[in-house]
C-alpha cells in the first residue's frame, strides 16, 4: 500500500468520523426534544454550552464541508466536460458530482436525513426548543432551499 493511498483512507476515515459525531449528537438531540415535557420548573429543554458548542460546530462544519466539496466536484466535472468537448445538462454533471465519491454521497444524505428528522420534531416541539435547535432547523432548511434551487437551475441548463 502506497503512503498516498494510506493518507487518503485515513482523511476518509477521519471524514467519516466526523459525519458519525454529527449524526449522533443531533439525532440525540431531536430524541431529547422529542420525549421533553416541559414543566413549571424546566419550560424548556436546555443543553450545556459545551454540548452547544460541539452540535453548532458539527452543523456547521458537515453543512458547508458538502456543500462545498459538492461545488469543487462540479467544477471538476465541468472542466472534464470542457476538456472532452461535451455538453452536458447541469444535472448531469451535479449527478457525476454527488456520485464522484461515497463518502460526499453520505454526507449529502446523512446531513438531509438528519437535518430533516430534527426540523420535524423542531417544528412539533418548537415552544420548548433551545435556540440551538432552531438555527440549526432554519439552517437545514436553507441548505434544503439551495439544494431545490440548484435542481431546478440544474434542469434549465
Amino acid at each position: 500500500m502506497t503512503l498516498d493511498k494510506m493518507k487518503s483512507q485515513f482523511l476518509g476515515a477521519l471524514s467519516a468520523l466526523v459525519l458519525l459525531l454529527f449524526a449522533g449528537i443531533w439525532i440525540w438531540i431531536g430524541i431529547k426534544l422529542l420525549a421533553f415535557d416541559a414543566t413549571s420548573k424546566t419550560p424548556a429543554l436546555s443543553f450545556s454550552e459545551a454540548q452547544v458548542t460541539v452540535a453548532g460546530f458539527l452543523a456547521s462544519a458537515v453543512g458547508a464541508g458538502t456543500a462545498s466539496v459538492l461545488g469543487v466536484e462540479i467544477q471538476s466535472v465541468q472542466r472534464r466536460d470542457a476538456q472532452r468537448g461535451q455538453l452536458r445538462a447541469m444535472s448531469a454533471r451535479v449527478g457525476e458530482a454527488a456520485t464522484s465519491s461515497w463518502l460526499l454521497l453520505f454526507g449529502i444524505a446523512l446531513y438531509a436525513v438528519v437535518g430533516c428528522f430534527v426540523l420535524i420534531v423542531w417544528v412539533f416541539n418548537s415552544e420548548v426548543a433551545p435556540e440551538m435547535v432552531n438555527a440549526f432547523s432554519l439552517g437545514v432548511l436553507g441548505w434544503l432551499a439551495g439544494a431545490f434551487a440548484a435542481v431546478f437551475r440544474a434542469q434549465d441548463g
